[in-house]
Order: structure tokens, then sequence, then C-alpha cells
């Protein structure tokens, strides 16, 4: 079992409420890895997204959350956030004041003011609380300045450390998922049927059915996302039938004290 340095990704994981996952190169191991991530933070309760400006094809089909991948990225798109309590929000609208496009959110009768700090503008790599990025950043090309903004994690096999990561795990002697099979837990998220087939797929891809570039660390990885994609087996308690000492005991035939009668032709001698 691998024991990686994760209190800065767990730290700033802990307070996200949303992720965007990127893949710079496709692969069946990356984007199984990036699956496995998705869904084990979707299942922790958390929006999660998969870039790739790749699409998968038919080689892909078999993993699981293939809907949560996306090959559109615009970094002029603009998201305002207001942290301001919902249900304290009556209606959003906009409007055009002279060719500025103005935006009104227009709180409930009562509530309280949206104050200034409460708002926050950032752009598509922004968008997300947190931001992973699976190897190296240059395959993205103009895209790649996405890195400028935003709590990016840099994950990667290939031991080329970034000043923009605020927190990198490199391991270069394991491929995308050995690694995140032993991530996820050390995060706090779970290994289930879905994320687990995912990652085992590609960690058979990574290492050919694992007759490649494998060590002890490998099987052990296969073994725990073998181990999560078996269907859990249902626990039932045995029904213990009630007993009735008194009516369970079989009534009993009446026995009847044998009469002994004398014999009229024994006549002892003495």
């Amino acid at each position: 079992m691998k024991n990686y340095n994760v209190t800065e990704i767990k730290s700033l994981l802990d307070t996200a409420k949303s992720a965007l996952i990127v893949v710079p190169t496709m692969s069946v191991d990356s984007i199984g890895s990036a699956l496995g991530l998705a869904l084990a933070l979707k299942k922790a309760g958390k929006t999660a997204q998969v870039l790739s400006l790749q699409k998968p094809d038919q080689n892909y089909s078999k993993l699981s959350g293939l809907e949560l991948i996306t090959d559109s990225y615009n970094p002029a798109d603009l998201v305002i956030t207001v942290s301001y309590p919902l249900d304290q929000i009556d209606q959003v609208s906009y409007n055009d004041d002279g060719g500025k496009l103005n935006l009104v959110v227009k709180t409930k009768t009562g509530a309280t003011k949206i104050d200034q700090n409460q708002i926050s503008i950032n752009n598509s790599s922004g968008s997300a609380d947190i931001c992973f990025m699976l190897g190296d950043e240059m395959p993205l090309g103009d895209k790649a300045s996405m890195v400028n903004s935003g709590n990016w994690i840099y994950i990667s096999p290939t031991n080329t450390p970034k000043s923009w990561a605020k927190a990198s795990l490199i391991d270069p002697d394991a491929p995308f998922s050995e690694i995140f099979t032993f991530l996820l837990p050390m995060l706090g998220l779970t290994l289930d049927q879905d994320s687990g087939k995912d990652i085992l797929i590609g960690l058979r891809v990574a290492t050919q059915s694992f007759s490649v570039n494998v060590s002890p660390e490998s099987f052990e990885a296969g073994a725990l996302c073998l181990r999560a994609t078996q269907p859990e087996t249902p626990t039932t308690t045995p029904v213990t039938p009630e007993v009735n000492p008194i009516a369970d005991i079989p009534a009993s035939t009446p026995t009847t004290t044998p009469q002994f009668t004398p014999n009229p032709t024994f006549n002892p001698t003495v």
C-alpha cells in the first residue's frame, strides 16, 4: 500500500463543492482515472466534470460516467458567483442598459443586502472550486492558460513540477490508475463499483493485463479495484422459529400397569 502526502490536496478538497478534472492527453489510463475520481466526488456530494479536448471513441465504451466528459472550454466564459442563501433570492434577470449588460439579483422582502465581498467573478477554469490536471498541460495548446487561475492540483507519473500548482502528487513508478487507486481512500473518497471498474480498466490497459511495468503495488491496486467492483452480499438474519415448550412436546400414550394373575395350577412344594 502506497502512502502519499495528501495533506494539501485534502485541505483544498474538503472545502470544495465543485471540481474540474482536466485530461490533456487522452488514454484509457488517464480517462478511466479521471472518471473514477469524478464518480467518487459525485458520490461524496460534489459536482464534477471531466474536460478532454479529444472525444472518446468505442474503445472507451465500457467506462462508466462518460456523460461527465466535455470537450468544450472557452476561457472567455464568465462565471459570477454570489455567496448568498438561495432561499433568500426572489428573482434573477438581466437588461440592456445602453449596450451594457446588467445582471439583476432581486432578494426577497426583508432579506439582508448582498454585500460586495459576497460576489466573485471567474473565467471557465475558475468556475470550479478545485481543479485537477492529469499530466502536463502543454498538449492543451492555447487552452493551457487555464492554469493561470483557480486552485489546481497537479497529478502525474512524470517528475515535472509545476509552479502554478497549489499541490502536486508525482509518482514516476505508477500509471494514473495505480495512483488514483491509493489516492481516493486517502482523500476520504469511496472506491465503489463504478469508480473501481473505471480505474481497473485503466490499470489493465496501462499494464497490458499486468504483464509489463508492474510492481507489487500494481497487483495490490488491482485487487483493491476488483474487490470494489464486487456486488455487496446482503446480510440476512436467520429466522428462528418460535418455540412453545409445552405445545412442542408430543402427547404421550398413557401407560397401563401390568396386572399379574395367579396361576391356579401352580402348587409349590415345601
